[in-house]
């Protein structure tokens, strides 16, 4: 599938009725989580600064760990169809599986849902850490998507063409194809 620069969708207008969207979502208490490295909350799986950074490129850095989101359509998971499941690229937690995943030609990787207990959300002000030039909205509130394991930014829960879905990062993946369960 190819994909052109240009879109009908912006990132500003996309998010705008997103983060309304999200905000009135209900969340229960369980479900909310301080972001990473925050004192108040010890994850499963932790590692220094160094370690991360040995571990991710430069980009998944800024994407997982400092909040960022990638641009529009770079990532290889976009059109990715095959059967298999999607795992935390920071911990290997597996958090979605294939046929939970739903094509929406606005550049992001989308999910209807995640695995139980993979994804802790947290509220998250934006304008979000975008590479390039990508003109991005006024501050707003949107409710981020964490892996629970070692709390790395996924991306985010918004309201897209009438569903709530997970709008993830493909550089916060790794995808291992064959049977999802």
């Amino acid at each position: 599938m190819k994909h052109h620069t240009s879109h009908a969708t912006s990132r500003r207008a996309f998010l705008g009725t997103a983060a309304a969207s999200a905000i009135a979502a209900p969340l229960s208490a369980s479900a909310q989580t301080p972001a990473p490295g925050s004192e108040d909350m010890t994850y499963e799986v932790t590692r220094t600064e160094e370690e991360w950074r040995a571990l991710l490129s430069d980009e998944e850095y800024r994407i997982m760990r400092a909040q960022g989101t990638e641009p529009r359509f770079s990532s290889r998971y976009v059109d990715e169809d095959s059967a298999g499941h999607f795992q935390c690229k920071g911990c290997d937690l597996t958090i979605y599986d294939s046929e939970w995943k739903t094509p929406r030609l606005i550049g992001w990787v989308f999910f209807y849902h995640a695995r139980r207990d993979s994804v802790l959300l947290d509220i998250d002000e934006w304008p979000a850490v975008m590479a390039g030039d990508e003109d991005m909205a006024e501050s707003q509130f949107v409710t981020e998507a964490h892996c629970r394991r070692c709390g790395s930014h996924l991306g985010h829960m918004i309201q897209v063409q009438g569903d709530l879905l997970h709008c993830i990062n493909g550089a916060s993946l790794t995808f291992v194809a064959g049977d999802a369960s």
